[in-house]
């Protein structure tokens, strides 16, 4: 993880211009593709095309670090359930936000900010659809979890109880209640978004749960079903079906946008295969490598692997490679080992990072920082070390 930053720093540092020609030979010629005017030579200059701008990345991932180890430390002393119950509150008011966005005219966040980018089309609290989706399929499954881990760990608390007032009075839970609000309004707006990606890829960790969870499927989940199965049929009958039906069917039309986008991202991957342009530069180096109609610059990659192969080259794809890895095979053992009720919570923490991680063949909704922020937090879900104290749900 350290390595990974030390990466991104790296492009920051000034080289000596014999070695930055060296290991970026085609970073001069890109400057001055980019300069209005002549550029001078200079003996010291960092690796990136664009130094603010990689700067900013840079600030975003360490953020992100920060996030992961503070999160973890706080769940590892209790806090897991009160963390995921504020993750599910912010989904509730941002779903919300958006569901009301989307039954009003105009293009405004908020309904008063104009977003500088003029393609821009604003849902909720995010300047783009896509983008809001990110966040929302790392967020339901995490709420599913949740949901499942009350049911769950109370069902030892149900055969104890002494009589049936006690129990109606048991099952009249206000706190499941918003919580089934909160994964009714977050689903709803993801239809509402008609994010083909993020409901491709929502279904896709909905049969990872199921494979996660397989064997903890059993006696005392028709509560939780139920709940779910409610929320689903509610957001289904309140969405626009017929227009989210025309999307997905039109969807030949994003790929061959998409096609031209990767093709003219190529020659970047080729001409920065070591130490890329930059991280958080790949606007810059568009503007030199765009080929297509330059109405409007590519932005993003729509992929996000390309765009890192792109803006970080071998200098970032190898820690990157070395810590998913890592991230990967310390979250397979951790759901082995546990073996408690959180479990829930952590296989609905993985189903959204393996979510997002499919959304990103097509987007590349992490790079906002409130999305790398929640992949950061759910990151420290999976990997937490178990406690065994029991806490209030």
């Amino acid at each position: 993880m350290w390595v990974l930053l030390g990466a991104v720093a790296c492009q920051l540092v000034p080289f000596p211009s014999g070695l930055r020609q060296l290991v970026s030979p085609y970073a001069d010629r890109a400057i001055a593709a980019l300069a209005l005017t002549p550029v001078e030579a200079v003996d010291w200059d960092s690796l990136s095309l664009d130094p603010f701008a990689t700067l900013w990345a840079s600030a975003v991932v360490a953020g992100c670090f920060a996030v992961f180890w503070i999160a973890r430390s706080l769940i590892e002393r209790g806090g897991l359930r009160q963390a995921s119950r504020w993750v599910c509150a912010v989904g509730l008011a941002a779903g919300f936000l958006a569901v009301l966005q989307a039954a009003t005219p105009g293009r405004r966040i908020y309904w008063y900010f104009e977003p500088q980018d003029p393609g821009g089309r604003p849902f909720g609290p995010f300047v783009n659809q896509n983008h809001f989706a990110t966040w929302a399929i790392m967020a339901l499954p995490l709420a599913f979890g949740y949901i499942a881990a009350r049911g769950d760990g109370r069902e030892s608390r149900h055969a104890i109880l002494r009589n049936t007032r006690t129990k109606l009075l048991h099952a009249i839970d206000p706190r499941a209640a918003w919580l089934a609000a909160a994964l009714t309004i977050m689903l709803l707006a993801l239809l509402l978004s008609l994010s083909r990606s993020g409901l491709i890829a929502l279904t896709a960790s909905a049969f990872l749960t199921l494979l996660l969870v397989r064997d903890r499927i059993g006696s005392g989940r028709g509560k939780v079903i139920a709940s779910v199965a409610l929320a689903v049929i509610l957001a289904v009958g309140w969405a626009d079906m017929t227009a989210l039906g025309g999307k997905l069917a039109n969807a030949r039309g994003g790929v061959g946008g998409r096609l031209t986008i990767w093709r003219e991202t190529l020659p970047v991957v080729r001409d920065f295969w070591l130490t890329g342009t930059g991280a958080g530069t790949y606007l810059t180096a568009m503007r030199v490598y765009q080929q297509s109609d330059r109405t409007v610059y590519f932005n993003q990659a729509h992929n996000h692997y390309l765009q890192i192969a792109a803006e970080g080259g071998l200098l970032l794809i190898v820690p990157a490679a070395l810590a998913l890895a890592a991230f990967v095979r310390l979250g397979a053992r951790r759901l082995r080992e546990d073996l408690s009720a959180r479990v829930w919570i952590r296989a609905g923490a993985a189903c959204g990072l393996f979510a997002v991680a499919l959304q990103s063949l097509w987007e590349t909704g992490l790079t906002l920082p409130a999305n790398a922020a929640l992949a950061a937090f759910l990151c420290a879900v999976v990997v937490h070390r178990g406690h065994h104290s029991h806490h209030q749900h």
